[in-house]
């Protein structure tokens, strides 16, 4: 039963407890999940076959202690009688010696020792013994745990256990307020045990928290009502947080106390401890900026809040912005100087955008410009699930470290009038095109490769090259085409560069960047301009009376195990065979060389008198 209870307690530390059902499904699969799900591993320390084992253990064990205890401390206070000379002989550990001690010399001797001497009435025998707390050990170790078993079960709260069987109480599953929440699914301020959350935005306050249970929940309430006055971070000048602090109004029966929790100060009222145990948005308010990829309209404002769903046309279909989640740190290790040094970039927003048909792809924008190999890019994550990994877009930044050169940029790609005339310049400018028709021809195949790359970008032309070249020119076909496609989105935003606003080598990245948004989907690129971040503070609140339990419970189990390892029980017969010949016999529970050294020393000290 100790194995079993050993084992399900390390599963319960691998496995976090009580997390939403969905998570456990993410992590172990449509296999697993409900193999884990029968033996109740997401909620072990409350799930029914532990709480009885625990019980089995308080009663067989409490029995067995009983039951014994009198018979250890019978033993502990009895010293066995004298023995004669014959099995004197027959100890390991027996020796005869020389002395002019008295038996009082010898009896104080081993009082110095720690023996403990009976009084014999035979003047010429000592029996004595020590290491009694030996087989306290045993008691200790037994009573450790029943004690500790009465705290699980207490934490276990096996009362609910049993009006969950008798169904007078029912766990809740559907996404209701806590006041639309039935009876059967409340437990009172009286519920033994609980191990319950709460979320609260600032100047938010609440007398419930959310107490989750297998694939539902329960609504907890509090002998008093919790108001978050204001959440904050403190960091580290690296950027990194160093605390999360939550200062807290309590109130109960017309008074009220202000506290500050963090996460390893935790606030205890009325036996129930107020952990800071995690963070999240609460609502931030965005002012945005809707960028087009393709430039198919000019960018436009919006404004929204976390969790809040904003509608979007474009090309006649409905999306929908769902926006989850705002960072406003997000620290990274940027490498500056050949080394990595850790760095705050600056704010991000994740976001779903979501077509007509209900399809969601997932997006993390940042607001800033994050370096990379010298260069600043603004980047956005794209992903269709939450198992793979983000795939990145990165718009190069112009010398102002702002979009404005990108918009351009996009702006004159695709403008007919400058893509014509600047192939009419390129065709000029080749001195191989020796005629009228060659000319057109040059014109009408480097404005279907230029336009090739704006309907699909290069993976569009190298679907061209492979489809209409053979295989041993397509490496040189594609150069030459990637070197038109240069020259012309360069020539075409001269602007850029006469004003200052890019360097050469911005227009590669821009063109890299055009071509990945064809993965993008979508999506319009969001440009955040300013925020009001507010925060929401994850508070866990724990009634738990069985942990006191376990603590005297543990102690007492680190008696025992120091009683039974390193307390050796000895006990010792004397006999004085003549004025000056004596012979001794010592026994142990545990003999060992060390133990045999002993009885050597101890034998010398009774030969010498001091």
């Amino acid at each position: 039963m100790l194995s079993v209870v050993a084992i399900a307690s390390i599963i319960g530390t691998v496995v976090k407890q009580s997390e939403p059902y969905n998570n456990y499904l993410i992590q172990f699969g449509q296999f697993w999940f409900p193999i884990f799900e029968a033996f109740d591993v997401y909620n072990i320390y409350q799930a029914f076959w532990f709480l009885i084992i625990l019980l089995f253990l308080v009663v067989s064990t409490s029995l067995c202690v009983s039951r014994n205890s009198p018979k250890i401390i019978k033993d502990i206070r009895r010293f066995q009688g004298a023995l004669s000379y014959d099995s004197f002989k027959k100890f390991k550990n027996y020796y005869e010696f020389s002395s002019s001690h008295s038996l009082n010399s010898i009896s104080e001797i081993l009082n110095k020792e720690g023996f403990r001497i009976k009084a014999s009435n035979d003047k010429d025998i000592l029996v004595a013994k020590k290491g009694d707390l030996q087989k306290l050990g045993y008691i200790f170790t037994h009573l450790a745990i029943i004690v500790i078993s009465i705290g699980g079960i207490l934490d276990g709260n096996l009362y609910f256990k049993l009006q969950e069987s008798f169904g007078f109480k029912k766990i809740e599953s559907r996404n209701l307020k806590f006041s639309e929440v039935p009876g059967e699914s409340q437990l009172d301020i009286n519920n033994f045990s609980y191990r319950a959350t709460l979320l609260l935005n600032e100047q938010e306050k609440n007398d419930k928290a959310l107490l989750r249970v297998k694939d539902g929940y329960l609504v907890q309430h509090l002998p008093f009502e919790i108001k978050l006055d204001k959440f904050h971070i403190e960091h580290y000048s690296t950027g990194q947080p160093k605390a999360f602090l939550s200062d807290i109004k309590i109130r109960k029966d017309g008074q009220e106390f202000t506290e500050t929790i963090s996460v390893n100060k935790p606030f205890t009222m009325d036996g129930i401890t107020i952990y800071q145990s995690d963070f999240q948005d609460g609502g931030s308010k965005l002012d945005l900026t809707l960028l087009d990829l393709f430039n198919r309209y000019q960018p436009m404002s919006l404004s929204s809040e976390v969790y809040k769903q904003n509608s979007f046309n474009s090309d006649q279909q409905e999306y929908v912005f769902e926006f989850d989640d705002f960072r406003e740190f997000n620290i990274f290790q940027i490498e500056k100087d050949g080394k990595l040094k850790t760095q705050n970039i600056g704010p991000s927003v994740v976001y779903k955008f979501r077509n007509s048909s209900g399809q969601a792809v997932e997006y993390q924008t940042y607001q800033n410009p994050i370096p990379e190999n010298e260069k600043f890019f603004f980047m956005s994550g794209v992903r269709e699930d939450l198992q793979s990994e983000l795939k990145f877009l990165r718009i190069p930044a112009d010398n102002d470290l702002s979009l404005q050169g990108y918009q351009t940029f996009l702006k004159n790609i695709r403008s007919e009038e400058l893509l014509l005339k600047n192939i009419n310049k390129l065709a000029d400018q080749a001195s191989s095109l020796n005629s009228v028709e060659a000319k057109d021809n040059f014109k009408k195949n480097t404005q279907d490769i230029f336009n090739v790359y704006l309907k699909s970008g290069y993976s569009g032309l190298a679907n061209m090259i492979e489809d209409s070249v053979a295989v041993e020119n397509q490496e040189s076909v594609a150069d030459s085409y990637i070197k038109i496609i240069y020259f012309l989105a360069e020539s075409m935003n001269q602007e850029l560069i006469t004003n200052n606003l890019v360097e050469n080598d911005f227009f590669q990245d821009a063109l890299n960047a055009y071509s990945d948004s064809f993965f993008y989907g979508d999506s319009p690129f969001l440009i955040l301009n300013e925020y009001q971040k507010i925060y929401a503070s994850g508070m866990q609140l724990t009634k738990d009376p069985g942990k006191i339990w376990v603590y005297i419970g543990s102690l007492f189990l680190v008696i025992g195990i120091f009683c039974m390892i390193y307390v050796q029980e000895i006990r010792l017969w004397l006999i004085k065979k003549s004025p000056r010949k004596f012979a001794v016999a010592m026994t142990s529970n545990r003999e060992h060389i060390d133990f045999d050294n002993y009885c050597k020393q101890l034998t010398e000290k009774f030969k010498v008198k001091e």
